[in-house]
């Protein structure tokens, strides 16, 4: 009786085996609606089970990759979408997503590369033509940005992000009208998925800082995808700019629960605190996002108006001038930087950053939303007069 049991035992190992395999198949594939960590698990196996054909384990790397790239690990994107494009060179999406990565990554020219790639591979990845455009906006070609994003839209003419994104570069071309009309297209799409469409409609809706709109489009997206980090900090970034600063710690610190990797939780849950004056804890999340993504400048100026807020002007001045090295064209924080000055009594070196910001003022209209979406209210401040060299 015992035998004929092991045997029964023994003989549902292979059935079991096969299971997994299958699940991890429809787990690693899923819409970017599922829950990223459970993708990346899945997506693991397959890999490190070593038995696939070679495209399909190009699959499985991206597949990957996109889950990281969602979950704000960049750099393991990337080199997930590469050992994808190893595999298979003529994988479009993967040269797609790792020009997305490194442009989170901070290469903008890769990005810029990946994606021409991409879009020569598959002349209708409209993703790819939307993140080209991004990435040419941050070169400073707002043309070439909006023929790529107007490209997206014609491939695709419900893709909410390409309107978001032309919207930005019709603001800095000084086409309102254009801009204007971008933003009610986006508005006026009904979103068929959480990530893909609640996330950008919800952008949208704040813009236009009608922000119980953005919350409840949020709603929606966490109700698809309950574990999505990037949904909740979402969610404080709108809940931020409400004043609601209670709700914008607690949603943050969510998202940081359920992926400590990411950066971003800790830019708005340290903006809360600085609202709130708890600047220690303001500091401590800037410090930990710093840490993160050392090369993103406004934190830098969130930290040092911390400092300034705490009277040391010392270390607000430095971390002002780390902005500026990191962000050379931002009046903001050359403002900051001359009121630390002026506290310091440094009259000469206060007015020289005052009179450097309003020449940066002048030489351009800013464009409305171009600030950082979890930090613009912190840097909202009245235009003062220059600093007095009195003798």
């Amino acid at each position: 009786m015992r035998v004929i049991a092991l045997a029964v035992v023994l003989g549902l190992i292979p059935s079991l085996g096969l299971a997994q395999a299958h699940q991890d198949r429809v787990s690693c594939v899923a819409s970017n609606d599922a829950p990223e960590a459970a993708v990346i698990s899945a997506c693991t196996r397959l890999i490190e089970a070593d038995t696939p054909s070679q495209d399909e384990r190009a699959g499985f790397f991206h597949d990957r990759g996109n889950a990281r790239w969602r979950s704000g690990e960049y750099k393991a994107a990337i080199a997930d979408e590469s050992e994808a494009i190893t595999l298979n060179p003529a994988f479009a999406d993967a040269y797609m997503r790792r020009g997305a990565a490194n442009f989170e990554d901070g290469d903008v020219d890769q990005s810029i590369a990946d994606s021409t790639k991409a879009i020569e591979i598959d002349p209708q990845n409209f993703r790819a033509y939307t993140n080209r455009g991004i990435a040419r906006a941050k070169k400073g070609d707002p043309h070439g940005a909006i023929a790529d994003e107007s490209r997206a839209i014609e491939i695709n003419p419900r893709w909410i992000a390409a309107y978001l994104a032309r919207q930005d570069s019709r603001n800095r071309i000084g086409d309102r009208a254009g801009a204007s009309s971008d933003l009610a297209s986006a508005l006026g799409i009904e979103p068929d998925g959480g990530f893909d469409g609640y996330r950008y409609r919800a952008v949208a809706f704040g813009r236009k800082k009608d922000y119980d709109h953005a919350i409840a489009d949020i709603d929606h997206w966490i109700s698809m995808n309950p574990a999505s980090a990037a949904a909740y900090e979402s969610r404080a970034d709108a809940r931020l700019r409400q004043d609601d600063f209670e709700h914008a710690i607690a949603d943050a610190s969510k998202a940081l629960e359920l992926n400590p990797k990411r950066s971003y939780p800790l830019r708005v849950r340290g903006s809360a605190y600085l609202h709130t004056r708890d600047l220690d804890a303001a500091i401590a999340d800037f410090d930990a996002s710093i840490a993160a993504a050392p090369k993103v400048g406004y934190v830098y100026g969130l930290r040092g108006r911390a400092y300034a807020l705490k009277d040391d002007q010392d270390r607000a001045i430095a971390d002002f001038t780390k902005q500026i090295e990191l962000d050379p064209d931002n009046e903001q924080a050359y403002r900051a930087r001359s009121a630390a000055y002026e506290k310091k009594h440094d009259a000469a070196a206060a007015s020289a950053d005052f009179e450097k910001a309003w020449a940066i003022e002048g030489a351009r209209s800013r464009a409305p939303g171009a600030m950082p979406p979890d930090v613009a209210k912190v840097f909202e401040t009245k235009r003062r007069k220059p600093p007095q060299n009195n003798p």
